[in-house]
């Protein structure tokens, strides 16, 4: 068999040739970069954001426009969150440029910007500009760190966006409050610089910018981040499939987009599968497909475990929304079949939401987990 290199990726973030479609979206994202307008980016995990920003900020951006990605996932205080900013500046700083004789000029030319803070240029193995604070207060040294670059780019002519991906974690950290007043102030005194904020926690990113009280409210225009179009998708797909000769049809793409609400992540780990064991010149048909998507969620041995740390309300409630797919969830017979109350229901989902693990979305509810969604329906 010929070793081909796989066309599907769905285990990180991808731009250029493993990106597929979004033109309208792409086209959106450029417009409010270029007039320096924040957005609100929101949708369920893993239906594409970082990949659409890095695809943007990689091949669709004037050179001349700085880019800085960070994800605040993870941080669990100020000091994570300045030091997790700071390096997306450091690395927007940097660029791509790669002689170090102008980048010696440019370490430089910053520390003219930066209060209280070193600027070094790092040249062991890949060049680094690295900005060391001597501030000890956390707060401050995150307003100086944005005050420097902005003024930095303004007495440049420069432009600069930064996204950050996951924004609702700063609800988590310690002093929520001052750190959210915070942000707000560096926001508002920005110069030549506009924000991304995403999130898949859709409820918390929104209540931080369209609560009247919020230090964010309307600090930014919401851009909800659908789906990739069905038809745009099995056509992109198609496409690669053909490398190998490998026929996909229509019907069994549009189970898998259907199966999985559209779920970018899930549409390319299933195809990549599907792309690495398939023969030259076979063809995918709609049993093929269900089977390989079965195969795949059977194999999701944890989601066993996971269920049992819900409560038996919860536990039914979650069978009873996968198995519906999230509407008429109040029938009778759903509600006899599966032994519960209207009450018990409503109250059911509301936990749920608040845990992150299901939302609403127009008439209907869906998971923010399309696996275990899948491991429940074919239970």
């Amino acid at each position: 068999m010929i070793n081909r290199k796989n066309p599907f990726k769905f285990d990180r973030e991808v731009d250029g040739s493993y990106f597929c479609g979004r033109e309208d979206a792409i086209s959106d994202t450029e417009d409010y970069i270029v007039n320096q307008t924040n957005m609100i980016m929101f949708s369920k995990r893993r239906i594409g954001k970082s990949s659409l920003i890095k695809e943007v900020f990689n091949n669709r951006l004037d050179k001349g426009i700085l880019t800085a990605h960070v994800d605040i996932y993870a941080i669990s205080n100020i000091r994570e969150l300045y030091e997790y900013l700071k390096e997306g500046i450091e690395c927007s700083l940097l660029g791509k440029e790669s002689s170090l004789d102008k980048l010696s000029k440019l370490t430089q030319t910053l520390n003219d910007f930066f209060v209280n803070s070193d600027i070094k240029l790092i040249v062991s193995g890949s060049p680094k500009i690295e900005i060391s604070s001597t501030e000890k207060d956390y707060y401050k040294s995150l307003q100086q760190l944005f005050y420097g670059y902005f003024a930095f780019l303004k007495a440049n002519n420069l432009q600069a966006i930064i996204a950050i991906d996951e924004f609702q974690k700063i609800v988590s950290l310690k002093d929520s409050e001052k750190v959210e007043a915070l942000l707000r102030t560096i926001v508002n005194k920005r110069e030549n610089c506009s924000f991304i904020f995403t999130g898949s926690k859709r409820n918390l990113l929104l209540s931080l910018f369209n609560k009247s009280d919020r230090p964010f409210f309307k600090l930014g225009t919401e851009y909800p981040l659908n789906p990739i179009d069905m038809l745009e998708f099995f056509k992109w797909t198609e496409s690669r499939f053909k490398v190998k000769n490998v026929i996909l049809e229509k019907d069994a793409f549009e189970y898998l987009y259907d199966i999985s609400d559209g779920e970018t992540r899930f549409i390319q780990l299933v195809s990549y599968k599907l792309f690495r064991t398939q023969e030259d010149s076979s063809i995918i048909t709609l049993a093929i497909m269900a089977k390989y998507v079965n195969s795949i969620i059977k194999s999701k041995k944890d989601f066993g475990m996971y269920l049992e740390t819900f409560t038996t309300a919860q536990q039914n409630t979650l069978k009873v929304i996968a198995v519906s797919g999230g509407v008429n969830l109040f029938d009778e017979k759903v509600l006899i079949r599966y032994d519960i109350k209207t009450s018990s229901l409503q109250s059911a989902i509301k936990s749920l939401m608040e845990k992150g693990i299901v939302f609403k979305s127009d008439d209907y509810v869906q998971f923010e987990d399309i696996e275990f969604k899948l491991w429940l329906k074919f239970l």
